[in-house]
């Protein structure tokens, strides 16, 4: 925030003041899945890559139904949120999702943010790129393979 209100030319107590409201200008701006997935078809994009982050945070609270912290990440042994993220081939951000506990799996958050309009896309052959993190997606979304247990190189 100090850096901000700075370049802005205001002090830190008036950017703090209109910190939310300037975040959801930013916000209401952003182009919604549909309308980036539409615009990469358009332009001949041959596909784009979701994948998923945890943003830490320290200022948050909620308890999960078996008592573990919501917002705790056991993968990345972190407090924070989950988001959702479209790439283009060459990494350029797209699309980014809205927050989701820490604690929610990425193939979770995509189901409830991402797929459905990913599949279309795919369906009108837009395929989507994805990590290990999305085993079970769907068609559409290629992931990559898992190797054997033990062996070291695919074989033909």
């Amino acid at each position: 925030m100090h850096c901000l209100a700075r370049d802005a030319g205001i002090s830190q107590a008036t950017g703090y003041r209109y910190l939310h409201e300037g975040i959801d200008v930013l916000a209401n701006r952003a182009p919604d899945l549909h309308k980036v997935l539409s615009r990469c078809q358009r332009e001949g994009t041959t596909h784009v890559i979701l994948d998923g982050t945890l943003i830490e945070s320290d200022r948050l609270a909620g308890v999960r139904d078996n008592g573990n912290d919501l917002w705790f990440s056991q993968k990345h042994k972190a407090f924070g949120g989950n988001i959702q993220f479209l790439a283009a081939p060459d990494g350029t951000p797209l699309w980014v999702s809205d927050v989701e506990p820490g604690s929610t799996p990425d193939i979770t958050a995509a189901r409830i943010h991402a797929l459905p309009a990913l599949y279309k896309a795919a369906a009108d052959g837009l395929p989507t790129l994805a990590d290990k993190g999305y085993i079970g997606a769907g068609i559409g979304i290629p992931i990559p393979v898992r190797r054997p247990k033990g062996q070291s190189e695919r074989t033909p």
